[in-house]
């Protein structure tokens, strides 16, 4: 395949990141050329799946019967794993998302082969370069869309350790192809990048918790609200903040972000100067928001959380700062 394809292909990738999130995109830019580029088409991927189930983009999918048989087939697996629930969507709108990730399932396999050609969607194509380039595991992958396959159905946790199953899926096994992008020299380091995914999957749980809920998503974990006298319909409560079990819930919850946390922190001891800076970047975003959830006494539900103005200045300063002094670092 040509050069200028491939380099249109993660131009693409780079406009898809920088228009879903500044700060994402700000923390790439601290990585060498080669490394960025490869992280815009991994973000890319995961930004088209998260969209597709979440129903912010309508799928287009070139229907075939084999794709047809696959989805079906699928679709009986993920059922069955769901104990034959219903989907949360109308039966047409389900299997046209599920189809649109079968789909993906199958073209990251291809471009894992290098079977994709120029009339791919530039993605494929920019994936396919990342495959030759870096050692990432196609499983990782899949397990991303395993985990957007679970929120097609309602989503309801019991237990600390099916959380962190649902924190796997969506948030670790990304930070897993990262860091082969990052490049790391012990093993060790894919243990902490899991702890790193987790912590920032659960304070997305958090912060999210009334919107998935209107979506028949419940993240937090059903036993442990009941251990604190919370049932699942508190959670439509607008003074659940005041309520001293919530607060003693959040406490809990708050703990066990901050064990993942310190466990995160020592993957930056694995990475080279620069490539720590992007992860250092986001722990240091999502820690910001914990501290405001405890600012607000584990209000979450009255006004959206998300980054102060003046936190994105800071993190565009701690950016720039932390780029110029790995230029003259020297690991």
């Amino acid at each position: 395949m040509r050069d200028e394809i491939i380099e249109d292909a993660y131009l693409a990738c780079q406009q898809i990141c920088r228009n879903a999130s500044t700060t994402f995109y700000s923390s790439f830019s601290t990585l060498g050329y080669e490394k960025r580029r490869a992280v815009h088409a991994v973000y890319a991927l995961c930004r088209w799946v998260d969209d597709i189930v979440d129903g912010d983009e309508e799928p287009i999918v070139e229907f075939t019967e084999e794709l047809l048989e696959q989805t079906t087939q699928r679709d009986s697996f993920l059922r069955e794993l769901h104990s034959n629930s219903k989907p949360s969507n109308p039966e047409d709108v389900h299997l046209q998302r599920l189809m649109a990730l079968v789909a993906i399932r199958n073209k990251l396999q291809r471009a894992s082969l290098g079977e994709i050609n120029k009339n791919d969607e530039p993605v494929f194509i920019a994936l396919q370069d990342v495959f030759k380039r870096y050692t990432i595991r196609l499983q990782d992958f899949e397990t991303i869309i395993e985990g957007m396959e679970d929120d097609l159905f309602p989503v309801m946790c019991n237990t600390w350790d099916e959380l962190r199953s649902y924190c796997y899926k969506v948030a670790s096994a990304v930070g897993l192809i990262l860091i082969e992008i990052y490049g790391y020299e012990d093993r060790a380091a894919r243990l902490h990048a899991i702890d790193l995914g987790i912590q920032m999957q659960l304070i997305n749980v958090l912060r999210d918790v009334s919107e998935d809920y209107e979506r028949g998503r419940i993240y937090l974990p059903k036993e442990v609200l009941a251990s604190h006298n919370i049932s699942i319909h508190d959670l439509t409560n607008p003074n659940l903040p005041q309520n001293p079990s919530w607060n003693s819930f959040i406490r809990e919850y708050l703990e066990v972000i901050r064990r993942h946390q310190s466990s995160a922190i020592h993957l930056f001891e694995y990475l080279d100067s620069r490539s720590r800076i992007q992860p250092r970047i986001m722990l240091d975003a999502y820690s910001k928001i914990s501290n405001e959830i405890v600012r607000r006494s584990g209000d979450v539900f009255s006004t959206p959380l998300k980054l102060s103005k003046r936190s994105k200045i800071s993190l565009w300063m701690k950016i720039n700062y932390m780029k110029l002094r790995a230029k003259f670092s020297v690991d």
